[in-house]
């Protein structure tokens, strides 16, 4: 109950604004049941980060379209979804402390080969290859989703369409 409660503070008006305090209060309760799930307000934005992390993974899985590049449709979803959930995004993307690197561990996934499989053009190119393009591409999107979410770039959904097409296609001839 009590993440959950976190999860739509932070949803609402991100971490910063969560307080032991404030998620009591959401809770009905006083911080007491708060601090036995969680020693500090530190865990529970552990918890949030992987809870959010995880949001973010489930849907670009499924917003895989047919028809489309999986890269295309994957990179489109997280933009969409970080718009969409900007403090939780913001949450992702702020934190570096945790020891994790989302990419690698996504990479070593098992439905991970089916998404490798599937880039196109990619066909003669070893696994090890295929796994860096993917690298090169989702670092690409996370930073294409900053901007935008920061409001630092204003851009249309198609221009981002196609600047992922060139940049898909840049690492293919830099890779391949």
């Amino acid at each position: 109950m009590v993440l959950n409660a976190a999860f739509e503070m932070t949803r609402e008006n991100g971490f910063e604004n969560v307080t032991a305090r404030k998620l009591a209060e959401r809770l009905g309760s006083s911080t007491q049941p708060i601090f036995r799930a969680y020693e500090n307000m530190d865990m529970l934005k552990e918890d949030l980060f992987y809870k959010s992390a995880e949001m973010f993974s489930d849907h670009m899985l499924a917003s895989r379209e047919k028809g489309k590049p999986v890269y295309l449709s994957m990179g489109m979803a997280y933009i969409e979804m970080a718009l969409k959930e900007k403090f939780l995004f913001k949450l992702i993307a702020d934190i570096d402390e945790y020891d994790t690197d989302d990419i690698h561990e996504f990479l070593q996934q098992g439905d991970c080969a089916e998404l490798l499989e599937k880039l196109p053009k990619t066909e003669k190119l070893s696994a090890e290859k295929k796994k860096e393009i993917f690298r090169m591409v989702w670092m690409f999107t996370h930073g294409v989703a900053t901007q935008v979410t920061s409001r630092r770039v204003k851009m249309e959904q198609d221009e981002i369409e196609k600047m992922l097409k060139k940049a898909y296609e840049g690492f293919l001839s830099v890779i391949g």
